[in-house]
């Protein structure tokens, strides 16, 4: 037991497979934060689990809070994807790799965090594969450490390195900048610079991109899906159904409309008179 405790103490400092020197150059992170999400308002601690298409984007906030009286000056996030779902975009401030078919991210942001504030990461970064199983969940895993505790382990890049499967490529992302916002999440009962949420799959049909839909900025990169949901309600009105008819047809047709209802207007009062 002593030995399992010793191992899972090791895994959860990130020193296992790392040599003794860089362990003692790599001290702990300085920073008190805590690893937020948001919380059912009638169920507390009880974090909100999200519905999902597949295809589409994982909407959902990844937060932190500072628990010290100190800012942290400069933030990075572990970002760790279950198996059925993708990153949308691959950002330039952030490093990718895999372990296991798990999609790994750590990015970096020049944000301070105030004493006793909170940020999170708003823009949805996963989306749900195609072909995921409905009722099947998905989550997202999420751990935050200050820059300070990235660079004293020579930076980003081999910080993502130690967390990649044999043979996975270390690969930094070309699109914009991934964001943090200024949001104070609750606290829940994960106490910890770690967390995750969980979506469920429906069963609805799966999102398809539009043809002519153009990305939004920054846009993905071409190894990264960029879904897009139609506003457009479906229809069941045949080959033609989802078209919506527009131009100077549509004002005949609603001209046209209008007089045959006046018309039959006048009919039904003349014969109403006529039975009286």
């Amino acid at each position: 037991m002593t030995v399992v405790r010793l191992a899972l103490a090791l895994t959860a400092a990130g020193t296992i497979g790392v040599p003794a020197a860089a362990v003692r150059a790599a001290p702990p992170d300085p920073a008190k934060m805590e690893a937020v999400t948001e919380i059912k308002e009638d169920e507390w601690p009880s974090k909100v689990e999200y519905k999902v298409r597949r295809g589409d984007l994982v909407r959902a906030p990844l937060g932190v809070i500072s628990m010290d009286h100190k800012p942290v000056r400069g933030l990075v996030a572990k970002l760790d994807l279950d198996e059925d779902l993708d990153f949308a975009h691959h950002y330039r401030n952030c490093w990718y790799t895999t372990n296991a078919g798990r999609d790994i991210a750590w990015c970096e942001f020049p944000d301070v965090l105030p004493a006793f504030s909170g940020r999170a990461i708003t823009t949805p970064v996963a989306v749900a594969g195609v072909d995921a199983e409905p009722g099947s969940r998905l989550g997202i895993g999420f751990r935050w450490q200050s820059k300070g505790w990235a660079d004293a382990r020579g930076g980003l890049r081999p910080v993502t390195a130690f967390f990649a499967g044999p043979g996975a490529a270390v690969v930094r992302g070309t699109s914009g900048a991934l964001t943090v916002e200024k949001l104070a999440l609750p606290i829940a009962d994960i106490r910890t610079n770690g967390n995750f949420i969980r979506a469920t799959v429906t069963s609805e049909p799966p999102v398809s991109p539009s043809p002519s839909a153009t990305p939004s900025s920054p846009s993905a990169s071409p190894s990264s899906p960029s879904p897009t949901v139609s506003s457009q309600a479906p229809s069941s009105a045949g080959s033609g159904a989802g078209l919506p008819v527009t131009g100077s047809g549509t004002a005949m047709l609603a001209a046209v409309g209008g007089a045959l209802l006046a018309f039959g207007l006048v009919l039904r009062r003349t014969a109403r008179r006529r039975a009286t």
